[in-house]
């Protein structure tokens, strides 16, 4: 079994007031390892411009356009995907039902699509239930993403509309930034039943020299056996400036706090194209990870998404 492997020459990555030494890895073996271990993406956009509507994406020029599983696969296909899971894409209000079907119709020509994280607006009331039961009728619909407000521990509307999801069994991706992890961990610790997945390791604020918010909330979520942490969108923070030892320290802190059990990958895909390709984003990931033991590689790269998911 491959163990970590560190140079007794550290290298010192600040964080703002986080400093974890850099990692020298052992070429070694790392190319062949990484094409022999399956990957399930757990976080891959779709955009039909011709069915449905995306207003975020007006001030998204570089990714505004429509892409396909055609664009997934050519993009990919060095990346080893094993499985997919679909992610509600950002389309306009009340059409999360109308997307995940189109997806689901989809996955009949892609046997990879193992699961859908759909959108739905839990605070609506009766209606709120309504959608979840109809989205519930597609096989591949895992778990929901959606709107997250600042009161959410607080809010009868959405906790309502939260147990309603909760009591289906379904998983809930949060989308949030490091100002509402404190609130997302009393939503976690009243509902500890559902599996939470913090998205895109919480969307730290690169450009602030001052990491405490962030850091202190990913430290807290991690102490809740039922949230889990989804390693992507760390380039997109960086933007075109990215490099491995930018976001080195990041992804080693989310690593040291959830552990590598409760960790997931994935490609933002097409959203990673703001910051550079996802095959180098992927190459980053391989990297940084190589200094872990094939069994690690496993869980973080396929079967802790395959448990969380319900794949």
């Amino acid at each position: 079994m491959k163990r970590r492997i560190f140079s007794t020459n550290f290298i010192g990555v600040s964080v703002g007031t986080l400093c974890i030494p850099s990692v020298m890895w052992a070429s070694e073996n790392n190319d062949a390892r990484f094409g022999k271990i399956p990957k399930t993406d757990t976080h891959v956009h779709l955009f039909d411009l011709e069915n449905l509507s995306y207003s975020w994406l007006k001030n998204s020029p570089k990714i505004n356009r429509n892409f396909d599983l055609q664009d997934y696969r050519k993009a990919t296909k060095k990346s080893n995907i094993g499985k997919m899971v679909f992610m509600e894409s950002g389309t306009d209000a009340g059409l999360g039902l109308k997307e995940a079907t189109l997806v689901s119709k989809q996955a009949l020509s892609e046997p990879r699509i193992k699961g859908i994280v759909a959108k739905a607006d839990l605070m609506q009331g009766p209606r709120t239930e309504k959608v979840l039961e109809q989205l519930c009728e597609l096989p591949l619909v895992k778990g929901i993403r959606a709107g997250f407000p600042k009161d959410a521990a607080t809010s009868n509307a959405f906790l309502k509309g939260f147990k309603a999801l909760a009591d289906r069994k379904l998983s809930f991706d949060l989308l949030l930034s490091p100002s509402l992890m404190v609130e997302a961990v009393e939503v976690a610790r009243k509902f500890p039943d559902t599996n939470f997945i913090l998205d895109h390791i919480g969307n730290p604020n690169v450009a602030d020299a001052d990491t405490t918010q962030w850091r202190n909330g990913v430290e807290k979520l991690a102490e809740l056996p039922n949230v889990n942490c989804k390693i992507s969108g760390i380039i997109t923070r960086f933007g075109k400036d990215w490099s491995v030892e930018k976001i080195e320290p990041y992804i080693l802190y989310v690593i040291e706090k959830f552990g590598m059990d409760r960790l997931v990958f994935a490609g933002d895909w097409p959203v990673v194209l703001r910051a550079g390709s996802y095959i180098s984003w992927s190459r980053a990931f391989e990297k940084i990870t190589g200094q872990f033991s094939d069994e690690e590689l496993h869980h973080i790269y396929h079967k802790n998404a395959d448990r969380i998911y319900k794949l």
